[in-house]
């Protein structure tokens, strides 16, 4: 069969159930174990990785403790580090670790660019990812941010819906010496269907 033949939306929706763990302040911790109806807020900063929605550290509460940590140093919002864990249906998801969706993502990007182009913009100059960590690693992703918005506009278009946004991120410094692996290496879940989390736990210590 030619590959170009492949309906692969057919393979993006994942019957599968993971494990996400989201830092955040003991209260909201608190808020949204003692409810059957709270959710977790989605997040609609134009800097997020992944776009809109509710974002997981997956199989990794102690790095999303770490990121909770780290952000009360920063932020009023966290005073007292904590982490929630969510079970989560994956759904159709925007997987970006396969071949059709970073496809999707070249065609994002390649629209939009031609949009500012007609406006004479530079897309790289108006949005761009920014603020480098120790490794280099940009943690303010405004250019992937509006792609990904983008993406979503394009196949609602066609009547597609992508409840879940997943991706792999290499962070940090080089895991050890001549290492192609980041102490920060983590894979990032952005639910943006909430009825995709099943429900919410404490992670064991």
């Amino acid at each position: 069969m030619d590959q170009n033949s492949f309906d692969c939306r057919i393979y993006q929706k994942l019957p599968q159930i993971v494990l996400g763990f989201h830092g955040c302040d003991q209260s909201v911790v608190n808020k949204i174990l003692n409810s059957h109806e709270e959710h977790l807020k989605p997040s609609n900063n134009s800097y997020d990785w992944l776009g809109d929605g509710v974002y997981f550290w997956l199989n990794d509460p102690q790095r999303a403790y770490e990121w909770a940590v780290d952000s009360s140093k920063r932020k009023n919002k966290i005073k007292r580090p904590a982490v929630i864990g969510a079970i989560i249906d994956l759904g159709m998801c925007l997987n970006l670790c396969e071949q059709e969706s970073i496809s999707l993502l070249k065609k994002s990007y390649d629209e939009l660019s031609s949009i500012f182009k007609l406006l004479n913009l530079d897309i790289n100059r108006e949005f761009r990812n920014k603020v480098p960590d120790s490794g280099g690693f940009m943690l303010l992703r405004e250019l992937d941010c509006l792609v990904i918005r983008h993406v979503h506009d394009m196949v609602e278009e066609k009547g597609i819906s992508f409840d879940t946004v997943c991706g792999y991120f290499q962070e940090g410094n080089d895991a050890y010496l001549g290492s192609g692996i980041r102490e920060k290496s983590h894979i990032q879940v952005c639910v943006r269907n909430t009825d995709c989390i099943k429900g919410y736990f404490l992670p064991r210590k």
